[in-house]
C-alpha cells in the first residue's frame, strides 16, 4: 500500500504539468513583452500617438491595451494562417526565399527535418514555429531593439511625409515676412513657423479623418503574421522606402510652398516696379503689410487643395509600408 501511494504521489502528478505551465506562461510573457516593445516604437515616432500633448500615461495605458488584446491572439494564432501569410505564391509550400530574412533559417532548419523532396517546400504539416528563447539578457536586449525598430520604422515612415508640411510653411512664412514671429512646436522641440505649426496641425487632423491612426494598428497588426514576434527584422526594403518618404516630405514641401513663393515673386517685382515708377512711395513700408495680406490670402486658397493631397499620400504611404513589412501579405 505504501509503495503503491508512493507512486500515486502528488509530486509524479504535478511535476510534469506544472513545468508545462510554467513553460507557456514564460513563452507568453516573453510574447507579450515583445509586443508591448513593438508598439512602443509605434507611439513614440507615430502621428498623434506620439505628440507630446498626449500624456505619458495615456500612452503606455493605450500600448499596454492594444497588446494585451493582440497577445492572446497570437499566441492562439493557427499555424495554418501564418503559412498562407508567408506563402507569397500560394502554392501550399514554403521555401526559404519566400519568407523574411529573419525566419530563413528557422524555416530551413524546418525543411530539412521534414525530409523534404530537393527543391520542395515546407508544407502546412509541417510548420511548427516556436518563439525562441533568449538564453542570456543581451539576446533578449536585442530582440527587444528589433521589435522596438520595426515600430520606429513605422512611426518615422508617416511623420516623416507629415514633416515636409513644417518645411512648406518656414518656405512660405520666409516669403511673406511671418518668418520671425515663430512658436514652440513641442513634437519637433524645436521652434516652428506660424504657417508650419497651421499645416502641420492640418495634417494631424486629416490624419484623424482618414484613418491613419487605424491603418497604422491594422498594419502593425499586419506584422505580426509574416514577422512573428522574436522574428522582427529591418529590411533593406524598408530602408529604402523610408528614404523615397524623405524624397516625397521635400517634394510635398515645394509643391505646397510653390504659389505662395511664385506670387510673392510676382509681388516683389512689382513692388520695384512701383518703387521705381513712384521714388516717393516707400516700398519697404507698403510692400510688408500687402505681401502678408496677399501671402495668407493665398495660404487660405491652398489649404483645401494640402487637404485633398494629404487624404491620398498618407493613406498610400501606409499601404506602402503594409506591403513591404508584410511582403503583399493580406
Amino acid at each position: 500500500m505504501d509503495a503503491l501511494i508512493s507512486n500515486l504521489s502528488l509530486d509524479a502528478f504535478q511535476a510534469p504539468d506544472l513545468s508545462q505551465l510554467l513553460q507557456g506562461a514564460t513563452s507568453t510573457f516573453l510574447a507579450f513583452v515583445l509586443v508591448v516593445t513593438r508598439m512602443t516604437g509605434l507611439v513614440v515616432l507615430g502621428p498623434v500617438f506620439g505628440h507630446p500633448g498626449i500624456p505619458v500615461r495615456i500612452r503606455v495605458f493605450l500600448v499596454l491595451a492594444i497588446s494585451l488584446v493582440i497577445t492572446p491572439t497570437l499566441v492562439g494564432t493557427s499555424r495554418e494562417q501564418t503559412f498562407r501569410s508567408l506563402d507569397r505564391n500560394h502554392d501550399g509550400e514554403l521555401t526559404v526565399e519566400e519568407v523574411p530574412h529573419s525566419l530563413a533559417a528557422p524555416v530551413a532548419r524546418l525543411i530539412e527535418r521534414s525530409n523534404t523532396e530537393p527543391g520542395r517546400g515546407l508544407k502546412v504539416d509541417d510548420f511548427f514555429l516556436t518563439l525562441p528563447a533568449p538564453q542570456s539578457l543581451i539576446e533578449l536586449a536585442w530582440l527587444m531593439l528589433v521589435e522596438f525598430a520595426l515600430g520606429i520604422a513605422l512611426g518615422l515612415g508617416v511623420s516623416t511625409i507629415v514633416s515636409g508640411l513644417q518645411l512648406a510653411g518656414s518656405l512660405i512664412d520666409a516669403q511673406i515676412g511671418t518668418s520671425l514671429g515663430s512658436v514652440f512646436n513641442p513634437e519637433f522641440q524645436t521652434d516652428s513657423s506660424l504657417s508650419g505649426e497651421a499645416l502641420h496641425q492640418l495634417a494631424l487632423a486629416v490624419f484623424l479623418i482618414a484613418g491613419g491612426h487605424k491603418l497604422m494598428i491594422s498594419t502593425l497588426v499586419d506584422t505580426f503574421q509574416t514577422m512573428p514576434v522574436g522574428y522582427a527584422w529591418v529590411s533593406a526594403g524598408l530602408i529604402e522606402l523610408l528614404s523615397e518618404f524623405v524624397h516625397q516630405s521635400l517634394a510635398l514641401a515645394v509643391q505646397v510652398s510653390a504659389p505662395v513663393m511664385a506670387t510673392m515673386a510676382l509681388v516683389g517685382l512689382a513692388m520695384g516696379f512701383l518703387g521705381h515708377t513712384i521714388p516717393q512711395l516707400n516700398v519697404l513700408v507698403v510692400g510688408f503689410p500687402v505681401r502678408t495680406l496677399v501671402g495668407l490670402f493665398l495660404l487660405g486658397l491652398i489649404v483645401p487643395a494640402v487637404a485633398e493631397a494629404l487624404a491620398r499620400v498618407l493613406p498610400a504611404g501606409i499601404e506602402q509600408l503594409r506591403q513591404v513589412l508584410t511582403g503583399g501579405a493580406g
